[in-house]
Protein backbone atom coordinates (compact mmCIF):
# COMPACT_ATOMS: atom_id res chain seq x y z
CA UNK A 1 0.00 0.00 0.00
CA UNK A 2 1.36 2.92 -1.07
CA UNK A 3 0.08 6.69 1.01
CA UNK A 4 -0.41 9.74 -1.24
CA UNK A 5 0.83 13.02 1.27
CA UNK A 6 1.57 16.69 0.32
CA UNK A 7 5.43 16.73 -1.14
CA UNK A 8 7.41 17.83 1.85
CA UNK A 9 9.28 20.29 -0.71
CA UNK A 10 5.84 22.22 -1.23
CA UNK A 11 5.90 23.41 2.38
CA UNK A 12 9.36 24.52 1.54
CA UNK A 13 8.95 25.94 -1.70
CA UNK A 14 5.98 28.00 -1.40
CA UNK A 15 6.41 29.19 1.79
CA UNK A 16 2.79 27.84 2.27
CA UNK A 17 2.68 28.00 6.51
CA UNK A 18 1.32 24.98 8.28
CA UNK A 19 -2.26 23.83 6.36
CA UNK A 20 -4.00 23.14 3.09
CA UNK A 21 -7.46 22.93 2.33
CA UNK A 22 -8.02 19.86 0.01
CA UNK A 23 -10.15 21.46 -2.57
CA UNK A 24 -11.34 18.66 -5.50
CA UNK A 25 -10.90 15.24 -5.76
CA UNK A 26 -10.61 14.18 -9.28
CA UNK A 27 -10.64 10.43 -8.26
CA UNK A 28 -13.00 7.89 -6.66
CA UNK A 29 -12.24 5.42 -4.29
CA UNK A 30 -11.91 2.15 -5.79
CA UNK A 31 -10.34 3.81 -9.46
CA UNK A 32 -7.52 2.72 -11.37
CA UNK A 33 -5.37 5.22 -11.10
CA UNK A 34 -1.72 5.42 -13.31
CA UNK A 35 1.49 7.04 -11.81
CA UNK A 36 1.55 10.72 -12.62
CA UNK A 37 -2.31 11.05 -12.75
CA UNK A 38 -4.07 13.92 -11.46
CA UNK A 39 -5.68 12.96 -8.23
CA UNK A 40 -6.57 15.82 -6.22
CA UNK A 41 -5.85 19.94 -6.16
CA UNK A 42 -4.89 21.56 -2.40
CA UNK A 43 -4.98 25.23 -1.66
CA UNK A 44 -1.89 26.36 0.08
CA UNK A 45 -1.87 29.73 0.92
CA UNK A 46 -2.73 31.44 -2.00
CA UNK A 47 -1.37 29.08 -4.58
CA UNK A 48 -3.43 25.89 -5.60
CA UNK A 49 -1.01 22.59 -6.50
CA UNK A 50 -2.34 19.56 -8.17
CA UNK A 51 -1.46 15.95 -6.39
CA UNK A 52 -0.32 12.99 -8.42
CA UNK A 53 -0.54 9.38 -7.97
CA UNK A 54 2.79 8.60 -6.78
CA UNK A 55 2.50 4.53 -8.02
CA UNK A 56 -0.25 3.18 -10.18
CA UNK A 57 -2.76 0.89 -8.64
CA UNK A 58 -6.37 1.30 -6.85
CA UNK A 59 -7.30 4.32 -5.18
CA UNK A 60 -8.43 2.07 -1.99
CA UNK A 61 -9.26 5.27 0.48
CA UNK A 62 -9.81 8.39 0.98
CA UNK A 63 -8.48 9.97 4.28
CA UNK A 64 -8.45 13.67 3.46
CA UNK A 65 -12.31 14.46 1.89
CA UNK A 66 -12.60 17.24 0.09
CA UNK A 67 -13.43 20.61 1.67
CA UNK A 68 -11.14 19.47 4.36
CA UNK A 69 -7.97 20.85 6.11
CA UNK A 70 -4.61 18.96 6.67
CA UNK A 71 -1.40 19.50 8.25
CA UNK A 72 2.15 18.79 6.68
CA UNK A 73 2.66 15.41 6.26
CA UNK A 74 -0.75 14.69 6.59
CA UNK A 75 -2.01 11.55 4.69
CA UNK A 76 -4.58 12.25 2.15
CA UNK A 77 -5.52 8.72 0.27
CA UNK A 78 -4.05 4.70 0.14
CA UNK A 79 -2.73 3.53 -3.50
CA UNK A 80 -2.84 -0.09 -3.67
CA UNK A 81 -0.28 -1.29 -6.47
CA UNK A 82 -1.91 -3.57 -9.37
Amino acid sequence: MNDVTLDPLLWLTLEAGDEALLERWMVSEGDVVHAGELLAQVRLVQQTVDIAAPHSGVLESILVPAGERCGRGAVLARVIPL
